[in-house]
């Protein structure tokens, strides 16, 4: 079958008075004989229709393979009278392999970009100013005791009916109020104390090294406590306090989509150590004998779970630390998700981060920058001396200069030549080496990893005085840090 030469000529379109004189050059339409591709191209159209069935014998009329839209793009492909036809059939050519690409391929999401800091304050101010009633909402808070007075009061349903901002008092030890109006300092240091209460007080979470993940606790999923956790969250996000970014990607990923399969997970997703470790030797077995030490480990809950696979051998093993993880991480606490995606809902704050999946942030544990180095501590954690000609200015000199040491060690891997003479646990040998400057920064400033608001905010001094026991040893005491 011979194509028309008519066939490959095209109309300009209504808006061709916009275009510039090139656009328009291009658009010059080869009204002669076909190029080489053309012609190639109509004889494999020729070919196909021919090779078609038709029940009765005459040729199919108006079928179309499921690409025809875009080979017909193709033949209507406007070409320059001087254009070169090599360079004619490439662009063919290329045109028509796109078409045969997976329709799902045209239907991938392009992943959010990432937003700065202020555009991300700028967005949730936006919204806060949306949700949140102007009239205030008292609460009384009590330093020695955050999490229950806080539980008390966003544990009632008429204190969580309103959308106030609130306004915190805290109180002392003795029942009197502390002096001072709430322009916003009080309450924003209450929800750096809750948040901390949140994690560390309440009981319904625990640390993996991803992040923190729910904990099963029967008695506060029938107290309905990981809803009020939720309204908490909500609550600290809209009313500028500092974020409670430490749930564990695979949390946030959960709380987002609502799926717990086909998400990215890690046996370092897990909170349980022997558990995690267990998972991470079948992972990385490289043998059938070590694959089955491995899995040994598992028996003691392997069995407990039905659909597991089993037996586990070379080709199912990623399978079956996958679905364990799904199964240890979200499906056994399903409960304590569902109260937490509820209470989430406050504010309307899930349906903001599921809108704009980039300040899933809010939420999610920050990595460890690479670029804390041991000078980067040192400039954050300034120290603060004694006036001169005190007996103790000498001593905090010195402990200054040993703190450097120190930094300097850790960054250079050499901690553990020092400590050769003393006598380390197994697990103090396994952690020294992976010891880095930013431990050291979270360790100071009491946070569970690497502060990275501090790096913004540089507020914290060294004060000398003598940490707990815990802490000290015969040779130096490490300073602790005050705001």
């Amino acid at each position: 079958m011979e194509v028309p030469a008519q066939s490959w000529s095209m109309e300009l379109s209504d808006d061709s008075d916009f275009e510039n004189s090139v656009v328009q050059q291009r658009r010059v339409i080869q009204r002669g004989a076909p190029s080489r591709a053309h012609r190639e191209h109509g004889e494999r159209q020729e070919r196909v229709e021919a090779s078609a069935p038709s029940d009765d014998g005459m040729e199919l009329q108006g079928q179309r393979g499921p690409n025809e839209a875009i080979s017909h793009f193709a033949d209507a492909i406007p070409i320059d009278v001087e254009e070169d036809e090599d360079l004619e059939e490439a662009i063919i050519r290329s045109l028509l392999d796109q078409s045969v690409q997976p329709l799902q391929d045209s239907r991938r999401v392009a992943q959010p970009r990432s937003l700065s800091k202020e555009e991300i304050t700028g967005i949730v101010k936006a919204h806060s100013e949306r949700v949140v009633t102007e009239a205030y909402r008292p609460i009384y808070i009590s330093r020695a005791n955050v999490w229950k007075t806080a539980l008390r009061q966003f544990s009632r349903q008429k204190f969580t009916e309103r959308t106030n901002l609130l306004y915190v008092t805290f109180a002392s030890d003795e029942g009197n109020n502390e002096d001072g109006e709430d322009l916003g300092g009080p309450r924003r240091e209450f929800f750096r104390l809750l948040v901390k209460a949140i994690f560390k007080e309440s009981g319904a979470f625990e640390e993996s090294p991803n992040g923190f993940t729910p904990r099963m606790n029967i008695c506060h999923v029938q107290n309905g406590v990981y809803r009020t956790i939720g309204h908490m969250m909500s609550t600290i996000i809209v009313q500028g306090g500092e974020p409670p970014a430490l749930f564990s990607p695979l949390v946030v990923d959960y709380l987002m989509t609502g799926r717990s399969f086909h998400l990215n997970v890690t046996p370092d997703d897990i909170a349980d150590m022997e558990l995690r470790e267990s998972l991470k030797k079948v992972d990385t077995s490289l043998t059938t004998d070590e694959l089955e030490q491995a899995v040994q480990c598992c028996d003691s809950w392997r069995f407990q779970i039905e659909g597991l696979p089993n037996p586990v051998n070379m080709d199912n093993k990623d399978a079956f630390v996958q679905n364990a993880i799904v199964f240890h991480v979200l499906i056994q606490r399903q409960s304590c998700y569902d109260q937490l995606v509820e209470g989430l809902n406050y504010y309307e704050v899930l349906p903001l981060l599921k809108e704009r999946p980039c300040l899933r942030v809010l939420l999610e544990m920050p990595k460890e920058p690479s670029d804390v180095t041991a000078d980067v501590v040192a400039t954050l954690l300034k120290p603060t001396y004694s006036v001169p000609g005190s007996n103790k200015r000498p001593r905090e000199e010195l402990m200054v200069v040993k703190f450097r040491e120190f930094l300097d060690c850790v960054q250079k891997k050499e901690l553990g030549e020092h400590l050769n003479a003393r006598d380390l646990t197994e697990a103090e040998k396994m952690f020294i080496p992976t010891l880095n400057p930013g431990h050291i920064l979270a360790y100071a400033t009491g946070s569970s990893n690497c502060p990275l608001w501090l790096i913004d905010n540089h507020d914290y001094n060294i004060n000398h005085r003598t940490p707990p026991p815990a802490y000290t040893n015969d040779t130096t005491s490490i300073p602790h840090v005050t705001r």
